[in-house]
């Protein structure tokens, strides 16, 4: 009732309670990805809470550090999320960005292909690469 009351008002009520519904919208997508960002790669990349038993059982470089990497491989954003698209699906130490002491610590990634979708893992890239 409320809401039918205010939009029936002026311009400038109807362009804020837009704004209100498309800015609750993307913050609920935003926690969704983030969910699903510390649910399927928060353990080995220290996405999320980082506890003291996540710090002794890293097994991959933190998210900070992947994003810092690619946005340096790659100044189109663009470019860096599909390079990490296209890396968690199909990993190989020659397009590892980090260096060869990194490479000894972690290994290479094993292929997320069969447990996230390419829709999964691109909204996941952006949000690393947005992080």
């Amino acid at each position: 009732m409320y809401i039918n009351k205010f939009y029936k008002g002026s311009t400038m009520n109807k362009l804020l309670l837009v704004t209100v519904l498309v800015t609750s919208s993307l913050l609920a997508q935003s926690s969704d990805i983030e969910a699903l960002a510390v649910e399927k790669c928060g353990s080995c990349h220290l996405i999320g809470a980082i506890t003291k038993d996540k710090l002794n059982n890293m097994s991959a470089p933190p998210s900070w550090a992947l994003s810092k990497k690619v946005k340096d491989a790659y100044s189109n954003r663009d470019d860096a999320i599909n390079f990490i698209v296209e890396y968690t699906m199909n990993p190989s130490e020659e397009k590892m960005l980090f260096s060869h002491k990194t490479k000894e610590r972690f290994g290479v990634m094993p292929s997320q292909k069969d447990l996230l979708s390419e829709e999964e893992l691109r909204a996941v890239a952006e949000y690393i690469i947005d992080n």
